[in-house]
């Protein structure tokens, strides 16, 4: 990792950057810890927990900007609920956070990287992301790769812009202007609402955004959903009183049906496709 890459992640990233603990009442032992090499240059640590059930798909899980990283979703119990439904579960740290390696500022790698680790480890099943905020942000941009091996996506308070992200931090928000003006190419790769126009595959993506949410509050997905239509197949859910990331727990029930719902049905089309059959 070079000299800028350190210094303007300490700067970006460094109240996150802690060590990881597993959430409490999480049984260890039903998670097997795997070590994924990642084209942004870092050894990223994820975790798998197989389906409960016969698996009805994969998914990848890409955490928010959150101390507790891929916890996230052991904490909040989005892991749990997608394997008591069939689906097999690789959650990861993107690089420079919980247990993975700091390596450059590609986080769409690290989505790609842990999406084809799933694809390889379970070739019969369709292979899914979910993502949250800052997660969310880079597996849209992973999906304008035309490598990805995503039939379909959860994108919960997905990000437009690294500017918009940071907009209430004046330091970082200085920083990302200077490199506009110096090294335009850098946001411009990791700028969503760019990727949204360009998406591989034409994926079916669930936009989530909840009503509460001032961070990336719902007309961000209403213009996501906007741009998207060039390239996929998007759907927006407007979730009230949720607030950012946290759909799951204001409205549970809700959550399970329409997540479960969407991903079954991607699930189903990704392996037709992949035995030459048309749904």
């Amino acid at each position: 990792m070079t000299v800028f890459h350190r210094l303007a992640k300490k700067l970006f990233f460094g109240r996150y950057q802690r060590p990881w603990h597993w959430p409490p009442g999480v049984d260890t032992d039903a998670w097997e810890r795997v070590t994924i090499a990642s084209g942004s240059g870092a050894k990223l640590a994820a975790i798998f927990g197989p389906a409960y059930e016969p698996a009805a798909g994969a998914v990848v899980l890409a955490h928010p900007m959150t101390v507790a990283a891929k916890g996230f979703w052991l904490k909040h119990g989005h892991a749990e609920l997608l394997r008591r439904h069939g689906f097999d579960v690789l959650a990861f740290d993107f690089n420079g956070f919980g247990e993975s390696e700091s390596g450059n500022f590609d986080y769409p790698a690290d989505v790609l990287a842990a999406g084809e680790y799933l694809r390889q480890r379970q070739p019969s099943t369709g292979v899914a992301a979910v993502g949250a905020s800052f997660g969310a942000g880079y597996v849209l941009c992973a999906l304008a790769n035309a490598s990805h091996p995503f039939s379909c996506a959860v994108l919960e308070a997905a990000f437009p812009s690294l500017p918009y992200f940071w907009r209430r931090y004046p330091l970082p928000s200085a920083m990302l202007r200077l490199s506009q003006l110096f090294y335009p190419r850098l946001e411009r790769d990791l700028r969503p609402m760019l990727a949204a126009a360009k998406l591989e595959r034409s994926p079916r993506v669930l936009l989530i955004h909840g009503e509460a949410d001032t961070i990336s509050p719902v007309a961000v997905g209403e213009e996501l959903r906007t741009v998207m239509r060039q390239s996929a197949h998007p759907e927006l859910w407007v979730v009230p009183g949720a607030e950012h990331s946290l759909a799951v727990t204001a409205v549970p029930e809700q959550y399970a049906e329409r997540v479960i719902a969407f991903l079954c049905s991607g699930s189903a089309k990704d392996l037709d496709a992949s035995h030459g059959r048309t749904s």
